[in-house]
């Protein structure tokens, strides 16, 4: 299976701390059922694209992000 990877480039992308931020779950959090995860800064998606594809009990994903500079 190919992986997804983020949808644009991100400067101060989650890439390259998904391992660290990986390891701040608690360690049955795999075994939780129904879980919501929630992106408050989804950038491009790195960290939700991970999540999604290791956590199949992630059943539910609400995102987020405002890039004021964007919207001008």
């Amino acid at each position: 299976m190919t992986k997804a990877k983020p949808f644009i480039k991100w400067v101060g992308g989650k890439s390259q701390l998904i391992e660290q931020l990986d390891a701040q779950l608690p360690a049955d959090f795999d075994n939780w059922e129904n879980v919501t995860y929630i992106e408050p800064f989804v950038g491009g998606g790195a960290m939700l694209l991970y999540m999604l594809e290791r956590y199949p009990n992630i059943q539910h994903a609400v995102i987020n992000d405002i890039n004021q500079v964007a919207i001008q």
